[in-house]
């Protein structure tokens, strides 16, 4: 079936906004090219009407406004970066902060503020590119960014791809805000993980390790439960972050592996496949705004996000992995939203 392509707009400084909507069995989805970012998602719901499961925007005021990262693309490096500053071959960079003195989803202006451009589309895919100056939020090298969203009949997948003409940090992931109810809040929706350890982190959000067991703690999700059961336990973790806003390391480590199940109550069921060894829980903690779609407006917990990614803060600790992409390497990762319904 082919790609509909639509206008959705103009940015405030008059940039020319697309809108691509991609039809696959059952599902549907809009992506748009201001921060690459998934609009919409409808998948049936249980009385045959479609279920649109993730948050956005009607008009991309919202996008420009987007303090929440509703849907976005996020880099050059996801998550946070204690002092906006790390080291890389022995030199230190000094990155452009945006959450106090830290830098938060690539700075000021990632991923999430920049137009895209259509490279391909067809089928039931559309292919967006973004090339990333030297130098954009503190990183070197000239880095050449694609981002697919392929649409099957059960579920969705994003592929980025990325190459830097230096050596750079990069950590690509999507900040979709997911309800599968289609509304409410999602503190009855039951979630998985596949993680027997979890980043615990201090009262900036920034890691204090790279892992700690989840046995015995709010933490675990090795057995599946509401989001709610213990998100307002006594425990310092949550306390400081107000909710999960906490990364979850993925057990095997590679391959494109089941991550996490999420199930809300109308009879969606989510699974979460990713190449990534870890993943973002985020309950919307501060998620803010009056202005969604169809004027609906969002409060927190309303959606939870499942961000695949590298360990945050990593570039300021190497004994975490190497995660540096260098001249004639490819980053490349797949994660894939696979979808189930009754």
């Amino acid at each position: 079936m082919a790609v509909e392509r639509a206008s959705f707009g103009a940015s405030a400084d008059g940039r020319a906004i697309e809108k691509y909507t991609l039809r696959q069995g059952a599902l549907t989805a809009e992506i748009i090219t201001y921060g690459a970012a998934l609009r919409a998602l409808w998948v049936p719901g249980p009385d045959g009407k479609p279920l649109d499961v993730v948050l956005g925007y009607s008009g991309i005021a919202g996008y420009e406004e987007n303090g929440c990262y509703l849907g976005a693309v996020i880099g050059r490096y996801g998550n946070r970066i204690a002092g906006a500053r790390c080291r890389l071959d022995g030199q230190e960079l000094t990155l452009v902060p945006n959450e106090g003195t830290k830098q938060l989803h690539g700075g000021p202006n990632g991923f999430d503020r920049q137009v895209f451009q259509l490279e391909e589309m067809g089928g039931s895919h559309v292919t967006l590119s973004h090339t990333s100056p030297d130098g954009q939020g503190g990183f070197p090298g000239t880095l050449a960014l694609r981002v697919t969203y392929t649409l099957t009949d059960s579920a969705l997948r994003l592929r980025y791809e990325a190459a830097s003409d230096k050596a750079t940090y990069c950590n690509i992931t999507n900040h979709s805000y997911f309800n599968l109810n289609g509304g409410g809040d999602v503190m009855d929706h039951r979630l998985w993980l596949a993680s027997h350890q979890f980043t615990p982190v201090d009262g900036e959000s920034i890691p204090s390790a790279m892992s700690a067991p989840v046995a015995g703690t709010p933490f675990d999700f090795t057995v599946e439960k509401t989001l709610g059961r213990d998100v307002g336990a006594d425990d310092q973790q949550l306390r400081s972050a107000g909710g999960y806003d906490h990364n979850f390391v993925l057990d095997p480590a590679q391959g494109l592996r089941l991550a996490a199940r999420l199930t809300g109550e109308r009879g969606v069921s989510m699974e979460c496949w990713t190449q990534a060894p870890g993943v973002q829980l985020y309950t919307g903690n501060f998620l803010e705004t009056t202005t969604g779609k169809d004027g609906v407006p969002y409060r927190p917990r309303q959606a939870v996000c499942l961000e695949t990614q590298y360990i945050p803060d990593s570039p300021n600790h190497p004994e975490w992995g190497d995660i540096v992409l260098r001249p004639g390497q490819r980053y490349d990762m797949t994660t894939e939203y696979r979808f189930r319904w009754t």
